[in-house]
């Protein structure tokens, strides 16, 4: 079991790399053979889809937890039950996806306006193909949670990374031989049931998986605490839903697939940003759940907050100033000219996003004092809000326009309501965050923006742009350095050795 923790945690950050890769490799390539308004509608239709997740209501995580603690306590014939009663539960959200799938196809015209009869007709072939998809997987899901909740986390990790380059690798011939987005959806949706009956088989062959169907007995309290556990999930994942797709569905329906195209690729850049702040928080929540139990715990755990924050701090705020210099030339060499406006709609993603980013080790805290539900409400207010202001805005300025109605969502509840909150009921020190954020930020706010009038109007090379980032980097680091304390610098050398030990710790 301690080489599955510690293999699965290894092979997570192998796919995550992976990932990125190739994100910056396959994204160009994809997009200069397919074409902006093929793209466009190839991600435009993925992210209206991509609203049925919404359906699986956090039942995923509550089926691991169950099974764990049916396992734990040698509960052979409650795992049974439990394997049967998520399975009838996914089978249902399965039928009502299928049924809004449905209801979607037939209004596809009233919805995407802005779409040509050419477009919709691809679109409605897309869409079709990916429902049912999504109609088969929610029932075949309840697998992959089964061999998870039995800690076989090399398997998985495993057919992750296959998955990851399995896609990229059949599309990239058929590109070239002329296929486009309905190509690239079949085998998409080809590779993901595959895999999904590749757990299947795994789960009664090699785990030896029972199930036992039981709906006249079916356990109302157990059924009651499913429910319970779930709701504050299913909340977040209605609010990354939102987050995630609402911007590209707005755009496709008032401004067409060429707008979808361009801010998909901003949201590509923005998701890889994101990816850096969650490992450093998360290995801090065992640490703060302890010395919340000490004397003084409220003020350790603002320290903590205020340094980790500072830490993630020096990272992002590298990627964001970096940005700010040389996003533009970057695009224009990685995914051509077309592509520029996702240069300013990135600003507007990352500028505001770099503050909660940093606070990330702020839900860690509100977990441990289990004062979390304020959170999950402010985020899906916000996020409605955002869907409010993002049409009228993306009416007028298209991607730009939607990304501004994002940031003013973002400053509005992830800063200042969230900022408050975290100062007066978590009890931790938002003023002297604020104090260290800005000592640290203005002066190389100014430079930054002396570099990008110096290099805004120069062509540069993929080599020039590589060796322009190498010498910005270091002398980054070197600001950093002079800038950092002691306890900071401390700070990052625990973060390293916890990273480097994570598996071995968990085990």
């Amino acid at each position: 079991m301690k080489s599955q923790i510690k293999i699965g945690a290894i092979l997570g950050y192998v796919n995550m790399i992976i990932n990125i890769v190739i994100t910056l490799l396959y994204t160009p390539l994809m997009l200069k053979l397919m074409g902006q308004s093929e793209y466009g509608l190839y991600s435009l239709v993925a992210s209206v889809i991509g609203y049925l997740s919404v359906l699986d209501m956090g039942f995923g995580n509550a089926m691991i937890r169950f099974i764990s603690r049916s396992k734990a306590r040698n509960e052979v014939e409650n795992e049974k039950t439990i394997n049967g009663l998520f399975l009838f539960l996914y089978s249902i959200i399965g039928v009502i996806a299928l049924l809004i799938g449905i209801i979607i196809i037939f209004n596809i015209g009233g919805i995407f306006k802005a779409l040509t009869t050419e477009e919709l007709a691809k679109a409605k072939i897309i869409m079709e193909i990916l429902i049912f998809t999504i109609a088969i997987s929610f029932p075949l899901s309840v697998f992959d949670s089964y061999v998870t909740s039995c800690e076989k986390f090399k398997f998985m990790k495993i057919l992750a990374i296959l998955k990851t380059l399995a896609i990229p690798l059949t599309m990239i011939p058929l590109l070239f031989m002329g296929h486009k987005a309905i190509t690239m959806v079949i085998v998409t949706s080809a590779y993901t049931i595959f895999f999904h009956l590749l757990v299947l088989y795994y789960c009664f062959v090699k785990l030896g998986m029972k199930i036992r169907f039981s709906l006249k007995n079916i356990d109302y309290p157990m059924l009651k605490d499913i429910f319970s556990y779930s709701f504050f999930i299913f909340l977040n994942i209605i609010v990354d839903n939102l987050y995630a797709h609402t911007d590209q569905v707005i755009l496709g329906a008032v401004s067409g697939t060429i707008a979808v195209s361009i801010y998909a690729v901003a949201q590509k850049i923005s998701t890889m940003n994101k990816q850096l702040s969650t490992n450093i928080s998360s290995v801090f929540f065992p640490r703060i759940t302890k010395t919340l139990e000490e004397e003084d715990g409220d003020k350790k755990v603002s320290d903590i907050f205020i340094n980790v924050s500072r830490i993630q701090l020096y990272i992002l705020a590298l990627v964001l100033c970096g940005f700010i210099v040389f996003g533009k030339q970057f695009i224009r060499l990685w995914v051509g000219e077309g592509y520029l406006d996702a240069y300013y709609i990135l600003l507007l993603l990352m500028a505001p996003g770099i503050i909660p980013l940093t606070q990330n080790i702020g839900i860690s805290i509100l977990q441990a004092k289990n004062i979390h539900m304020f959170r999950s409400i402010t985020y899906l207010i916000i996020a409605i809000f955002n869907v409010i202001i993002s049409i009228p805005l993306a009416k007028l300025y298209a991607g730009v326009g939607a990304a501004i109605g994002t940031a003013i969502a973002n400053i509005l509840g992830q800063i200042v309501t969230m900022n408050i909150y975290y100062w007066k009921v978590a009890k931790i020190d938002i003023p002297k965050y604020w104090r260290r954020f800005i000592m640290f930020m203005v002066p190389l706010f100014i430079m930054t923006i002396v570099l990008n009038c110096y290099t805004k109007n120069i062509d540069l090379t993929w080599i020039q742009l590589i060796g322009s980032i190498v010498v910005f980097t270091i002398l980054y680091c070197l600001y950093c350095i002079i800038y950092m304390n002691d306890e900071e610098k401390g700070y990052i050398k625990a973060i390293k050795n916890k990273l480097l030990s994570k598996g071995r710790k968990e085990g």
